[in-house]
């Protein structure tokens, strides 16, 4: 017998809900496990209205999560935070001074993350290097991305600058893998556009290509 499973993930905004619902959701969906997307909440007015998107400060993530895991119907939490514009007051901010090792600094914040927490229904990650490190990895197999073939090649040629480890694009102000998709593709719109490109490529295609991706769902899927 199946047993079902109720998966809340914390999210920066609207890009990563979309991936969460449309992208993920489905994915694991056939597994037994549901997951809700939960858009980091930035402020609330004395009337109670919140205001909900892009989350800068780790005691608002916090906030939820900690909110969240009092919720006894969800099985565990999670969050999707960036390595790129990691909050400077979130846990393990400060243990990756540079030059960095990127995959070790991203499990010593993760696991920094999970200690301050402290609730082993917690799963945190942290992304290598933003969402479009995502949009990247799934234009990295395929002659057209929605139709456009110098948009395939231009972003396949950003993957080859790091040997194909699209993780490893690095999260300068000018070299971040949302400045690269954008140079490569000067209309794109990281909503619209960027869940799409994954969705042509398909989830199994960028978890190939991201093996710290590839990790958390395998954590989600083992809670």
């Amino acid at each position: 017998m199946t047993t079902f499973r109720q998966i809340a993930i914390v999210v920066e905004g609207q890009t990563e809900s979309a991936f969460v619902s449309e992208i993920l959701a489905p994915y694991l969906q056939a597994t037994g496990v549901y997951v809700t997307p939960v858009i980091v909440t930035t402020s609330r007015l004395a009337n109670g209205t919140t205001f909900k998107g892009g989350g800068t400060v780790w005691k608002h993530y916090e906030n939820d999560i900690r909110r969240l895991l009092r919720a006894t119907h969800f099985h565990c939490v999670s969050i999707l935070l960036d390595f790129y514009a990691y909050p400077r007051n979130a846990p393990g901010s400060d243990c990756c001074d540079r030059p960095h090792t990127a995959r070790n600094c991203a499990d010593l914040r993760t696991k920094a993350m999970g200690e301050e927490i402290g609730d082993a229904r917690f799963v945190p990650h942290v992304v290598l290097h933003e969402f479009e490190t995502w949009v990247i990895a799934a234009a990295m197999d395929t002659n057209r991305v929605l139709g456009d073939a110098g948009v395939a090649k231009r972003l396949q040629a950003e993957a080859r600058s790091v040997g194909g480890d699209v993780e490893l694009l690095n999260d300068s102000r000018a070299t971040a893998p949302s400045k690269r998709v954008l140079k490569s593709w000067p209309d794109y719109d990281k909503v619209t556009d960027g869940v799409e490109v994954i969705r042509e490529a398909g989830l199994p295609a960028v978890l190939e290509r991201c093996p710290g991706l590839r990790g958390w769902v395998g954590r989600l899927l083992a809670q």
